[in-house]
């Protein structure tokens, strides 16, 4: 019976490795193909946004005043269109790789709030320490990236705050990023987290609708939750949640210890 049980581990056990490198297999060319999409839908894309400058700036003074603004939408619209599918390849190309070390968020999140180019009165708060957390420090940049840029984007208060938090329950750290903004219907709150889902209009803001579900994908890497708890009006406050992968380390340290 037990030799029979064996084999049936160590089959599943094969069954699942090759599972596995089917999947990293067909991820590799999921992301080869999007890399080459993207790249071959950008060339074209930017031919006709510089012809269609090309003919404003040569032409314009012939067109009249409804011409002038379409063929000013064409070239907005060609310099959005660009940016959505550079956006569609980084979302492609996030995944997690060896290279977890050691990161302070303190000096993470400095380093890139002084980065930051602010076009409104915002005021960016740390309501108190962060922890540092074994991840790759390049996916965590690129979440909170993408949290802080969309609360600067939708900004509608003459003086705006985002407020940065973190607290320690068990096993996880649980983030927030609360701003003063003007709040997100209740009915989105699932929606925005998806690629391509919006609470704005198009022409509202540069949004890709790309940024959340970035901060999604990257959580969800690591083993976390991320949502939103909003009133209009009232501002937003996305939460995360990141396993604390050193104190579970530890404890199996101790309980291996102690049984053994």
């Amino acid at each position: 019976m037990q030799k029979k049980t064996d084999e049936s581990l160590i089959n599943f056990n094969k069954q699942l490795e090759n599972t596995i490198q089917k999947l990293t297999i067909a991820n590799y060319e999921l992301s080869e193909f999007t890399r080459i999409a993207v790249h071959d839908l950008k060339t074209p894309l930017r031919a006709i946004g510089s012809l269609a400058g090309i003919v404003y700036s040569g032409y314009g003074d012939k067109l009249d005043s409804q011409g002038k603004e379409l063929l000013s939408k064409i070239v907005s619209r060609s310099i959005r269109m660009d940016r959505q599918l550079s956006s569609i390849l980084r979302y492609s190309e996030i995944h997690r790789s060896n290279h977890d070390h050691s990161v302070n968020l303190n000096i993470l999140l400095h380093q890139m709030i002084s980065e930051l180019s602010l076009t409104v009165d915002i005021e960016i708060i740390m309501d108190n320490e962060l922890p540092v957390i074994i991840c790759e420090s390049d996916l965590m940049e690129q979440l909170f990236t993408c949290l802080l840029d969309n609360a600067i984007k939708f900004m509608d208060k003459p003086k705006g705050y985002i407020k940065i938090g973190c607290l320690q329950q068990e096993y996880l750290w649980r983030f927030r990023i609360s701003d003063n903004g003007p709040g997100i219907e209740s009915k989105y709150f699932d929606k925005i987290f998806k690629v391509f889902q919006k609470f704005a209009r198009f022409d509202d803001a540069e949004s890709t609708g790309i940024g959340l579900p970035i901060a999604k994908k990257i959580v969800e890497l690591y083993g976390g939750k991320i949502w939103v708890e909003s009133e209009i009006g009232n501002g937003s406050t996305f939460f995360f949640t990141i396993p604390n992968q050193q104190k579970y380390v530890e404890t199996r340290a101790l309980l291996t210890h102690a049984f053994n």
